[in-house]
């Protein structure tokens, strides 16, 4: 299969970061993952990456016959997470999968970290526990902060969760500060010999809205911004209801929508599909 764009640029960018890796290895454990990179950063996304494939799976195996909210269960699984985390094995072929999508992460979260955090936090579900959030932190040597951050508000609060949308309120709000990421930007271009604005225009060019996304967007005066906000609000909602009513109470009179208009119908069954897959 024929690479896009920016796959291949991700593949060239691989390729010169393992000319200066110290390790040559065709099977790694995770302390090799590592080093596998000068850029401690890209190593931790490798591993971050596996661990969060590995949470997918035990979400997905999940019997109803069971209580997995039993402190003693709860414990042993901590137990069993850890003692996999000090056993990792995965061959060279995996690694490099793994590390396209890791340098990806990275020069996004240099470059654009406000865009990073939205994508980062869009994976989770509706209330994100101050245990998940604890146990990302640990993969962040650029922009852990924000993560410290979230977690004392929980504390002060006394609370034990968070939703999305509140997360999304403290990265509008400024009210952290994200890292200069000045330095880091000198690593990509001069270290690696990286060309940051061919991948922002590729990453845009992906980013492109289809035909049906672009029909959306009219929704909203063609207000992207506003659009991208709407529906980061709507998918932290509890149930795929509280998402519509939050829509149409919201947007609807402001844009004045046709309750019976096929661009609202294609919004509302993306919503949809997103809550049914968060349910299965």
């Amino acid at each position: 299969m024929k690479k896009n764009n920016l796959e291949s640029f991700l593949q060239s960018v691989l390729e010169k970061i393992k000319k200066h890796s110290l390790i040559k290895n065709n099977n790694f454990s995770g302390n090799e993952i590592l080093e596998f990179t000068e850029i401690h950063q890209v190593n931790l996304f490798i591993l971050k990456k596996i661990f969060e494939e590995w949470e997918q799976n035990i979400e997905k195996n999940k019997s109803s016959y069971f209580n997995y909210d039993n402190e003693q269960v709860i414990s042993i699984s901590r137990e069993y997470s850890n003692i996999l985390s000090k056993n990792i094995s995965i061959n060279i072929n995996q690694v490099n999968d793994l590390a396209l999508n890791a340098i990806h992460d990275y020069i996004l979260l240099v470059l654009k970290p406000y865009e990073f955090f939205i994508k980062e936090f869009e994976k989770f579900e509706n209330k994100i526990s101050i245990e998940k959030i604890e146990e990302r932190k640990k993969y962040y040597k650029i922009n852990g902060n924000l993560y410290s951050h979230i977690i004392n508000e929980l504390k002060k609060q006394n609370k034990t969760n968070i939703n999305k949308t509140e997360i999304l309120n403290i990265l509008k709000s400024n009210s952290v500060e994200l890292d200069d990421n000045e330095k880091n930007k000198e690593t990509l271009k001069i270290k690696f010999d990286l060309d940051l604005d061919k991948y922002l225009k590729l990453i845009q060019t992906k980013n492109q809205p289809s035909e049906g996304s672009r029909d959306i967007l009219e929704l909203f005066d063609h207000n992207k911004q506003e659009f991208d906000k709407a529906i980061v609000s709507a998918k932290s909602k509890d149930d795929f209801h509280s998402s519509i009513e939050f829509l149409i109470n919201n947007y609807g009179e402001k844009y004045n929508w046709d309750l019976n208009d096929e661009r609202l119908n294609f919004l509302l069954k993306d919503i949809y599909r997103h809550y049914k897959k968060l349910s299965s």
